[in-house]
């Protein structure tokens, strides 16, 4: 059955329920079980992504950003990668290239890799994947919640505006937003 707009009323656990059920699940193997996938999760993704990336000097690269396929991430000097930023590389060659002086917002994805569609008689997860170079040149500013894909070039100097999507290269000295980004005006 789907339920669609129908209110109801909410009470809200105690603390003694929220402790109850916190102590609970501790005591039970599946705590065991979570903490070690949590702890692994983290391993592959914060600490050896990050481990293989090319990175230059004096970044500012914050401890949330996720880094996947590392090997395939080079990231300039001068950075700032905000919390929460997803860098994951093309699943066989796709590479991220970051130049200098490069700023992102918080939460701000990029994936250079898209799943197939083609094939209407196999289910996409099923698919293989298409990958793209992401290149950022010097001195871009990317706003929060911004998503760039694969095969994306975005100029020297230009800025994407907050939680645009870009799906296409961006010029030098450029002002892009919106979904899909698209050019607001030139710096």
């Amino acid at each position: 059955m789907i339920h669609k707009n129908v209110n109801v009323k909410f009470d809200r656990p105690s603390k003694k329920t929220h402790l109850r059920d916190i102590v609970w699940v501790v005591v039970t193997l599946k705590a065991f079980k979570h903490f070690f996938k949590l702890t692994g999760y983290y391993l592959v993704n914060y600490v050896v992504g990050r481990y293989k990336a090319t990175v230059g000097k004096n970044n500012k690269i914050h401890p949330t950003v996720i880094f996947r396929q590392g090997e395939r991430i080079f990231i300039g000097e001068g950075c700032l990668l905000n919390h929460n930023n997803i860098l994951q590389a093309g699943k066989g060659v796709g590479r991220i290239v970051i130049g200098n002086y490069v700023q992102t917002g918080p939460n701000v994805m990029m994936f250079a890799f898209n799943h197939n569609t083609e094939n209407n008689g196999v289910p996409m997860i099923l698919q293989d994947y298409t990958d793209g170079d992401i290149v950022i040149e010097d001195d871009v500013w990317i706003g929060a919640g911004s998503i760039i894909t694969a095969g994306v070039t975005i100029g020297k100097g230009s800025v994407i505006g907050a939680g645009s999507v870009v799906t296409k290269d961006v010029p030098p000295y450029s002002f892009y937003a919106g979904t899909p980004a698209k050019l607001i005006k030139q710096r």
